[in-house]
């Protein structure tokens, strides 16, 4: 009796072997990772590379996953209008906003020290930067990045990773800092990548960008205040 039960495991290892290369294969061609990659890692590529001009940077990090994301859920989602803007986030959760407003004030009190304190202790002071109209388009964007870098992000990765919570959050995470590889600095790397961790956090258990978006404003605001993001861009951080 046990004898065959051993043999026919014996049988089987064979094409459990065989089954792995043609299942890692299906996962390689699954067309969400392919999305993925031109959605959120060609276009860092590409800026990284100086392959495209400084004044095309805003169209080439917002142009691909709006482009690819148009093409998802037209041509390859089933969900009704409704549902997909549900499942973008879309939504206006009270409570996401609440519990993100403790870590995102003492982020903006930090960041406030570290960009407009350090250089004025250093003689350097930054000057301020006033027009109304930039800081309009920046909170536009920060709606917009948390609407790709979140909600569709998460949307995508749900089709890869499958529905858990820590490789969802890493790689959202992993994918919003590489955004911001065009900066050449390693210390907007790793906060962009706590920040896509804190907001990813938030949105698997919300599922609205609500909460993101209010922090992502706060938290970037002394940037365009010190005119870090302004019209004469000067990155003096590591």
């Amino acid at each position: 009796m046990f004898g065959d039960i051993f043999y026919k495991m014996d049988c089987l290892k064979p094409n459990l072997m065989k089954q792995q290369p043609l299942r890692l294969f299906a996962d390689i061609l699954k067309p969400e990772i392919w999305l993925l990659f031109i959605a959120f890692i060609v276009p860092s590529l590409l800026l990284y590379a100086d392959f495209l001009p400084r004044k095309l940077f805003f169209l080439t990090l917002g142009g691909f996953p709006t482009v690819v994301m148009f093409f998802y859920m037209i041509f390859l989602s089933n969900y009704s209008l409704r549902c997909s803007l549900r499942k973008l986030g879309l939504s206006l959760e009270l409570t996401s906003i609440w519990k993100l407003l403790p870590p995102t004030f003492f982020l903006l009190l930090l960041g406030s020290f570290c960009l407009a304190a350090i250089p004025w202790i250093m003689g350097r002071p930054r000057a301020l930067y006033l027009d109304l109209d930039y800081y309009g388009w920046y909170l536009g964007m920060c709606l917009f990045q948390e609407l790709m870098w979140r909600a569709f992000a998460f949307l995508l990765l749900e089709k890869v990773v499958g529905h858990r919570e820590k490789a969802l959050v890493i790689c959202s995470a992993s994918l919003f800092a590489f955004s911001h590889i065009y900066f050449r600095s390693l210390l907007i790397l790793c906060g962009t990548w706590v920040l896509g961790w804190l907001w990813g956090k938030n949105y698997w258990t919300y599922r609205s960008i609500a909460g993101p978006v209010v922090s992502h404003c706060l938290v970037g605001l002394p940037f365009i205040v010190l005119n870090y993001m302004g019209g004469n861009q000067h990155w003096g951080l590591l």
